[in-house]
């Protein structure tokens, strides 16, 4: 055997010991752990139904079985958990967020969250794809995107910072509809339960996958109904619904797409800044490992959701993109979602 023939074969041994080794390190590190996910969002709601889906199974997929905690941290649209993350959260692998990308578009246009760079967070993956759709109540009339621009419409949301603010607000100003914007309301029961009262007519700003899971009753019975739905492709479970983009023309599909984009990662999950890489990779590895699990595609199932995942890499590109943005542009995009 040559010495470079006896090398490849030292050099295939290390590789071959490496893996049960850094294991065997996680599995010292996470044995007896907790890791807290934390959700920007109130109980009930899509961005808590998604967390403690994964809580219950990735725990599973991390070397040691650490036990899994969620923290529900709901304010300012999910800026307040964005910022906790950001400059609170332990760094050594122990918690990671719901991190909206809606919060991330925020902070590169300048509008909210200044201090924090979309770029800096250890970014571990996100569970879904999705649209975010405007429905309205069957009293409201409204049934169709022409009537959205001939009915003044009132819709519901939390704060400026969340989907249900931006993203009428941004089909407001570009395609001209009439939804006044009621803000102050908790998440999505709250503006649920204010629809069927007949205090709103509709919300945009429920994605699509938590309208088929938590509102699929009021949706069968023809009481909420899915009159356009935003995102850059349609949500396989709403393929009738026709996309926000699909009234958009030139300069208009251009602003509409720099808001919508955030939609390929609706459901992401990351680190603070500064964690460290070899838990970022356990965390990643766990996390792509529990998205193929069938226990927990099982689990997803039976709490309808829709599981579309992007890996943590995938996620981060994304991002990066969204920091790319032209200054013309987010110039344009700012003031569409009302910067």
């Amino acid at each position: 055997m040559s010495r470079f023939a006896r090398g490849g074969a030292a050099l295939a041994v290390l590789l071959s010991l490496s893996l049960p080794i850094h294991e065997a390190a996680a599995a010292d590190f996470y044995s007896g752990r907790q890791l807290k996910i934390i959700i920007g969002s109130d109980v009930g709601g899509g961005y808590d139904t998604y967390g403690r889906l994964l809580a219950r199974h990735i725990g599973n997929a991390i070397p040691g079985k650490p036990s899994t905690l969620v923290l529900n941290m709901p304010g300012a649209g999910g800026l307040k958990s964005v910022q906790y993350t950001y400059t609170v959260a332990n760094k050594n692998g122990t918690e990671i967020a719901n991190i909206r990308a809606s919060n991330m578009l925020d902070s590169v246009l300048g509008i909210r969250g200044k201090e924090i760079d979309p770029a800096k967070f250890t970014w571990v993956g996100s569970m879904a794809s999705d649209t975010d759709v405007c429905i309205f109540t069957k009293a409201s009339g409204v049934r169709s995107f022409a009537d959205m621009l001939a009915k003044e419409t009132t819709v519901g949301g939390t704060g400026k910072g969340a989907q249900a603010f931006s993203f009428p607000n941004a089909i407001n100003q570009v395609l001209g509809t009439k939804m006044k914007i009621i803000l102050g309301y908790k998440g999505t029961g709250d503006r649920v339960l204010a629809m069927e009262r007949g205090e709103l007519s509709g919300s945009c700003g429920i994605n699509g996958s938590t309208f088929i899971a938590v509102l699929s009753r009021q949706y069968k019975a023809g009481t909420l109904i899915p009159v356009m739905q935003s995102g850059l492709s349609a949500n396989p479970d709403l393929k009738d619904v026709p996309l926000t983009l699909s009234y958009a023309k030139g300069e208009q599909r251009d602003i509409l797409e720099g808001v919508f984009s955030q939609m390929q990662i609706a459901r992401p999950y990351a680190g603070p800044p500064g964690m460290a890489g070899d838990k970022l990779a356990i965390l990643r590895k766990a996390f792509d490992d529990t998205m193929k699990d069938g226990k927990f595609l099982a689990d997803a199932k039976k709490v309808k959701v829709v599981i579309s995942p992007t890996d943590g890499p995938g996620a981060e590109a994304i991002i990066a993109k969204m920091t790319r943005m032209s200054p013309d542009l987010r110039k344009k995009v700012r003031a569409a979602i009302g910067g």
